[in-house]
């Protein structure tokens, strides 16, 4: 029954239910039943479309059985439980309703279009293409069910069959991109490179000012190694779009294949300037920059301007910031690294990197109460991450402040992990912070730590034999670190005069003042203490008037021992 048979008996179903006594005896009882099967069944149709409307799907399901115990060729309802059945996925019932459906209303095309889905999910195909060609029949001019036969056919893989169907639908429609993309995709499928191409040609042709499809055009000719199109088709992006910030970073990638760095350069440069290209984008494209084959100057003066594009581009961020000062610290300009690495955090404290290079130019400017702060706000920001402890340690040496370092140098130790050189650097500054403290055990403990990790570690074995060689402690062992230390740093006038202390601290005078003599060439401007040590080694050797200038020396230099002016009064040696 139609819906428009039905709403007439829901309507006149009040005059039936008054009807007269001559109206009821003027039908005979067959009749009588059939219009109650009828009216009954129209009922319980709209009450179980009042009930699917409401999301109540069980009661559809009740309503729409029972309308179909009423009247079982009612097409309606079949078409109702059909698609409440394929909800619960109870698909082969869905299937037999709407097979009885269209056999019993073939000309209605929404219960053939039911069928061919459901067709479809069982994966029947054939059948659910042969539904779109019954479908076209009745209605040859609609573009939907074409798509729907062309779908078919591709899942049927009738790839040829379905470039026809194509074909039909763009006489109907003209050029479209959904279609160009279909048809592409099928002569990608058969190895038809060339009638792919040619495909994507004729959307562009078709659109010559949509940049979109210029793009998709070049990137076919770089697959298929039509390099000299492809830079011809960006360039024509170039023209069409000059601020299109993806065809410079096409351009960018295609150059580099090439290895043509300069304009690779200079479209990289474009895309980064072009402030509708997002920074993380921007951010992804850079580092592949930073990976080239190319003097290590160059890739300087270009990180430069790359960072003072997106500074300029992007003030609101801190890349830019981040990577000029970067670069300001690899050229030793740590003023400048320091102003931008201030810059960066500015924006974003919450970016741990910036807090690391900033320490570490204040620590190269010797800036030593500018890096406490920094560390500190750092440690309160980053409390797991070590090495803002061992910076900030580093002020406070500076101020002498040593039970401070030693508390942050302990700390900071413990949060360092997988990484042996830094704990190496917490357990030698740890020696340090104990032997100004007078805990010169302890001192000797985290010496030996550091010299377990790193056992070529020419600082510690120089202040482990210093320090030993002036409480005369285990000397042999101290002269075996300090020829160490020297033989890893020769040229450092510090590691000589341990050398030389050493063996004047064993009696070895002639050792020690050739050694000392060497650090003294060594060191142009030597301090008090290697004077100091000059005259002492002299004075054993019996030059008592010579000894006598070199502290004097010592003394005018500044840092000599306490005895310094006791030794050139008396003339003695006084330790």
């Amino acid at each position: 029954m139609s819906l428009q048979n039905r709403l007439i008996v829901i309507l006149f179903s009040l005059v039936w239910l008054a009807g007269t006594s001559l109206f009821a005896q003027e039908i005979n009882s067959d009749s009588l039943a059939g219009m109650v099967s009828e009216r009954k069944n129209a009922i319980l149709f709209a009450n179980g479309l009042r009930a699917r409307l409401a999301g109540d799907y069980n009661k559809a399901h009740s309503l729409f059985e029972q309308a179909l115990q009423a009247d079982s060729t009612d097409p309606a309802s079949m078409y109702e439980l059909s698609e409440i059945y394929a909800r619960e996925s109870n698909y082969e019932s869905a299937l037999q309703l709407m097979e009885k459906a269209v056999n019993l209303d073939e000309q209605n095309s929404w219960y053939k279009m039911r069928l061919a889905q459901i067709y479809k999910v069982l994966g029947d195909y054939e059948a659910y293409a042969n539904i779109y060609r019954e479908l076209l029949k009745m209605d040859p001019n609609n573009t939907d069910y074409y798509g729907e036969l062309s779908s078919a056919l591709l899942l049927l893989e009738r790839y040829d069959d379905a470039l026809t169907v194509f074909d039909q639908i763009e006489r109907q429609i003209g050029v479209n991109e959904v279609l160009s993309l279909q048809k592409q995709q099928i002569y990608l499928l058969q190895g038809k490179n060339k009638k792919a191409i040619e495909e994507i040609e004729k959307l562009a042709t078709t659109y010559p000012f949509e940049v979109r499809y210029q793009a998709m055009l070049a990137e076919l000719y770089l697959k298929n190694k039509d390099r000299k199109k492809a830079l011809e088709t960006y360039e024509k992006i170039k023209k069409l779009d000059p601020d299109d910030p993806y065809v410079h970073v096409s351009l960018f990638e295609f150059h580099l294949d090439d290895k043509k760095y300069d304009q690779a350069f200079e479209e990289l440069l474009l895309a980064l300037g072009n402030p509708s290209l997002d920074i993380k984008t921007k951010m992804q494209i850079v580092p592949y920059w930073g990976r080239l084959d190319l003097p290590s100057e160059t890739l300087l003066n270009q990180a430069f301007q790359i960072g003072q594009t997106l500074a300029k581009t992007h003030p609101d961020e801190g890349y830019g910031y981040l990577l000029l000062a970067e670069v300001y610290q690899d050229r030793e300009d740590f003023q400048n690294a320091a102003v931008n690495y201030q810059n960066s955090l500015a924006i974003d404290s919450g970016f741990y990197r910036p807090w690391e290079g900033l320490m570490f130019a204040q620590l190269k400017m010797k800036n030593f109460p500018q890096l406490i702060q920094t560390a500190e706000k750092a440690l309160r920001l980053f409390p797991e991450q070590p090495l803002p402890y061992l910076f900030a340690a580093f002020g406070y040496f500076d101020q002498k402040n040593y039970e401070k370092a030693r508390q942050l140098l302990e700390t900071g130790r413990k949060l360092v992990f997988g990484n042996d050189a830094l704990l190496a650097e917490f357990y030698n500054y740890l020696a340090e912070a104990n032997h100004e403290l007078g805990n010169d055990q302890e001192s000797f403990k985290y010496y030996d730590k550091t010299l377990e990790i790193n056992p070529e570690n020419s600082v510690a074995l120089n202040n482990y034999a210093y320090h030993l060689a002036v409480r005369n402690e285990q000397l042999d062992k101290a002269l075996k670190m300090a020829s160490k230390a020297v033989n890893l740093d020769p040229a450092n006038a510090s590691n000589l005069d341990t050398y030389a202390w050493v063996f004047f601290k064993m009696g070895e005078y002639e050792d020690a003042l050739y050694w000392i003599k060497k650090t003294l060439k060594q060191d142009e401007k030597p301090g008090g203490e290697v004077l100091e040590h000059y005259g002492d080694i002299l004075f054993k050797m019996g030059e008592t008037e010579k000894a006598v200038k070199q502290w004097q020396k010592a003394k005018e230099a500044g840092g000599a021992s306490e005895q310094i002016e006791l030794k050139i009064e008396k003339k003695q040696l006084y330790e």
